[in-house]
């Protein structure tokens, strides 16, 4: 499926926007994924309040990315922290909404047209510029009382604002994405089916951490399945706080843990994302692939 046309571009950068949400782009197209600017308190969740996307942000955030340029926006789910915002980002572009049909609903709630839902199926390729895309079935990490919060799916137009118990799991997905310069999986949720990236391999590996359970068992079952060059842990700062106020770690998503746990393991090469800075990524960034296996890592600026 080619959704734009672009010249192509051999380079490609990456811009965290915390949780699991990344900006991928070769400089003519790019990829939004799972991108959630708007941050809310944890007050407002966990008393379920409406959850209002931050338009004003989420404007700021198109323009400062580029929206003319942004070719898709992919949801690995549609927990609220990685679809509440992503609608309005397609709006914003004119780009299309790619995830799961829990997350379409997302989509159309906010009133995006038809012609912009595209559902996610495992296997399915997708092509956008020079990036192509294939959707991995996945699994969500037990992140409360060991229970994945918020199961089920969203069965029709999502009527916003809705509380975060109304953004259901729906579908999980790893997201793979090749392009000349090298591949990248953005696994934004720290579960996964047993077995599923047997026949998978990635130069970057995206890795949420949050919620995830037993270390050494995920990083058996993700990370030494798809054998990276670069891990890279995501969605480990605390998304209650506003982007404005900088990186905050999430104390539950055990960083400094996972960093040991990993850095045992010495095919692996651990760093961390600068927060809301773009980064060379693809062809593999010096800075990264000069870190070390044995936990040495940049903090987040």
């Amino acid at each position: 499926m080619n959704m734009k046309k672009v010249r192509g571009n051999n380079n490609v950068t990456i811009t965290w926007l915390g949780t699991a949400g990344v900006h991928l782009s070769d400089g003519d197209t790019s990829l939004l994924i799972d991108p959630y600017v708007s941050r809310f308190g944890m007050l407002r969740v966990g008393l379920g309040l409406p959850l209002r996307a931050d338009q004003d942000l989420i404007r700021q955030w198109a323009g400062r990315l580029g929206s003319d340029n942004i070719g898709a926006v992919l949801v690995s789910h549609s927990h609220f922290d990685h679809s509440v915002d992503a609608p309005f980002f397609a709006l914003h572009a004119g780009a299309p909404l790619i995830g799961s049909e829990s997350t379409l609903n997302v989509g159309r709630g906010a009133g995006l047209p038809e012609k912009l839902l595209k559902p996610a199926m495992p296997g399915r390729q997708f092509r956008v510029g020079s990036f192509s895309i294939t959707f991995i079935e996945s699994g969500h990490g037990p992140v409360l009382f060991n229970r994945v919060p918020y199961p089920g799916t969203i069965d029709s137009p999502l009527a916003l604002p809705a509380r975060a118990a109304a953004y259901r799991l729906g579908g999980v997905y790893g997201i793979l994405v090749k392009h000349p310069s090298g591949t990248i999986l953005h696994h934004g949720s720290a579960g996964f089916i047993p077995g599923m990236y047997e026949r998978t391999r990635a130069d970057v590996l995206l890795l949420g951490i949050a919620g995830r359970g037993n270390t050494e068992r995920y990083l058996n079952e993700v990370a030494l399945k798809i054998a990276p060059q670069i891990l890279i842990p995501v969605h480990h700062d605390n998304f209650f706080k506003p982007m404005e106020k900088g990186f905050y770690p999430l104390g539950n998503a055990r960083i400094d843990e996972f960093i040991r746990t990993a850095a045992k393991h010495a095919s692996l090469t651990i760093t961390l994302l600068p927060f809301a800075r773009q980064v060379s990524i693809l062809p593999l960034n010096p800075a990264f692939s000069s870190a070390r296996a044995d936990g040495t890592s940049r903090r987040p600026s």
